[in-house]
């Protein structure tokens, strides 16, 4: 299959694709599935390239190569530890490197996404993917490998170790509200953005990113509600979180908002939401187990600690108070480095004009934000979505910033 081509298979409605081999196979993939009249084109054909590697083995090849040819297994002497997203562990679909590096794979292509969940570039090849990670090695430190097969994923029991660690080297001090605060922003990525409700907002869906956004944000002010250093009971936040009957921002319970995006006229939205949600109770239930457990043995901190290892730029992480500030300072300024990748887009200038009046303050606005995005109306979540909010660049640019335009600082004459 290595030098075959592929077809690209796409239902034009829903979006759902597959990859064939050759245009008969994608013929019988459609007569399969669906009946349709001689005049009817429910599919596209799209010609793609040959299968490229899945990214694991590309990516510990190219390390070996960097530690000048080492072929036992190692990763090589750099602090790249390749771990397979959940959900792909058979399928290797994505591996992360360095925590803020990912590199995905879609059969016939990687995407190589940089800190923030910025695109940095895509590759058709492992030729260009190995470009493109010798770009990003020189930022990080050569090291020696801690075991020969620290390229497997780590046990519970390291990552919850390892993360308690990352959490203290990233941010150094946070006082017990930001850690707890932190920690419910990844509690709810993982038990509801992470879950089928990610399927409810997939594709055509009356889910839109703003209402999205605020239903995150108001989540997280649950979870942090029930966050604290005496005690968690944690089972208990993981039913919160998915209880059919909780109310949202938008007025619809948790359940009506799964029906209002149910469809079963598109794969996929067919899923009955009652179904969705009975197995993420489940899944909670299970997830609170677990930690009960981990609390025991590692102690209530320690487990804080290992969820506060990333910021993911969420409301209620650390960086959320930077994002803002440069979001409010960048809508008023169209020469303002957050648009340096945003401003050949055609929505460009209109989207300067299209702001809602209950927003139209800037003081307001930043206001709201840091309380929560939960509190804004609807327009204005989708005017901040729109603006790209959840791309403003993070950094501290303590040493410049490329991505923003800002230059290094110069060091003073001693």
């Amino acid at each position: 299959m290595k030098n075959s081509v592929l077809w690209r298979v796409v239902d034009n409605d829903s979006g759902a694709e597959a990859i064939v081999s050759t245009p008969a196979e994608a013929v019988a993939f459609i007569n399969s599935r669906f009946d349709t009249d001689e005049n009817d084109e429910p599919f596209s054909f799209t010609e793609v390239g040959p299968f490229v590697p899945k990214p694991l083995g590309v990516i510990t090849a190219w390390a070996a190569k960097q530690d000048d040819g080492r072929t036992d297994g190692r990763t090589a002497p750099i602090t790249i530890r390749p771990v397979v997203t959940d959900g792909a562990i058979d399928k290797c679909d994505a591996v992360v490197l360095w925590g803020d590096v990912q590199v995905t794979w879609d059969h016939d292509v990687y995407t190589v996404n940089g800190p923030d969940g910025f695109e940095y570039d895509v590759a058709d090849s492992a030729a260009e993917l190995n470009e493109i990670l010798d770009e990003y090695a020189t930022d990080y430190e050569y090291v020696e490998p801690e075991r020969p097969d620290s390229h497997a994923r780590p046990s519970q029991r390291e990552l919850i170790r390892y993360g308690a660690q990352e959490c203290a080297s990233r941010f150094g001090h946070l006082d017990d509200d930001a850690l707890l605060w932190l920690a419910a922003t990844r509690i709810t990525l993982a038990l509801w953005r992470n879950t089928p409700v990610e399927n409810w907002h997939a594709g055509r869906s009356p889910l839109h990113d703003g209402t999205m956004m605020r239903i995150n944000a108001a989540t997280t002010r649950l979870v942090r509600s029930m966050l604290s250093f005496d005690h968690v009971d944690w089972v208990d936040v993981g039913l919160a979180i998915v209880e059919p009957s909780r109310v949202l921002p938008t007025g619809q319970s948790v359940l009506e908002l799964g029906l209002a995006c149910h469809n079963p006229d598109d794969p996929a939205h067919e899923d009955d939401p009652r179904d969705d949600l009975a197995e993420m109770a489940q899944d909670a239930i299970g997830w609170g187990r677990a930690y009960r457990l981990h609390e025991q043995e590692f102690g209530l901190r320690t487990l804080i600690g290992f969820f506060c290892a990333f910021d993911n730029g969420w409301f209620g992480a650390p960086s959320w108070r930077r994002i803002v500030d440069r979001f409010v300072a960048a809508v008023d300024d169209r020469d303002h480095g957050h648009w340096r990748v945003h401003r050949d887009q055609p929505w460009f200038d209109e989207w300067f004009t299209s702001r809602p009046a209950d927003i139209a303050d800037n003081a307001e606005l930043r206001r709201l934000l840091l309380a929560g995005p939960d509190l804004l109306s609807e327009a204005a979540a989708e005017w901040c979505v729109e603006g790209a909010i959840g791309y403003v660049c993070r950094d501290d640019h303590a040493n410049g910033c490329e991505r923003c335009g800002v230059p290094p600082a110069t060091e003073s004459s001693s």
